[in-house]
């Protein structure tokens, strides 16, 4: 069973195994469009309001889950997302059998984007300044 509910920022998808809570407090056109459940990929939306590329130097992904250390991607420096594009960010084992995959990144010091009983996931500015965030919590 798949149950996605809508209530103003607040969004809870519900399967069998795991729900899902995504809180999302966007104070730029960039989000976290998506978070794989077996911790293989992320990806960043560039909205594009502005019609603006953006240059992704010192941003940053910080993934923390339960009690662990935090997982932690920064942009390769000439990395420059798009306006109204996404990119999608392999672990390192969610990349094996990649075949050229448009707009995708490797994080080849992340075996697994991991998952647990409490995964956050959050997307950092060049100032180290909290663009959006992504909550999962397994049931």
């Amino acid at each position: 069973m798949f149950t996605l509910f809508n209530a103003s920022d607040i969004f809870l998808v519900t399967t069998t195994s795991i729900q899902i809570f995504s809180l999302l407090h966007i104070i730029s056109d960039f989000a976290i469009d998506q978070v794989d459940p077996q911790g293989n990929f992320i990806v960043i939306e560039n909205a594009g309001s502005t019609g603006r590329d953006q240059d992704m130097k010192n941003w940053s992904i910080r993934r923390k889950i339960d009690s662990k250390e935090d997982i932690v991607y920064k942009f390769p420096d000439n990395f420059v997302l798009q306006s109204r594009s996404c990119v999608r960010i392999f672990s390192r084992n969610g990349s094996i059998g990649l075949v050229n995959q448009k707009e995708a990144l490797v994080a080849d010091n992340i075996p697994t984007w991991g998952t647990d009983s409490h995964m956050v996931t959050r997307l950092l500015d060049a100032n180290g300044d909290e663009g959006d965030l992504f909550d999962q919590k397994k049931f």
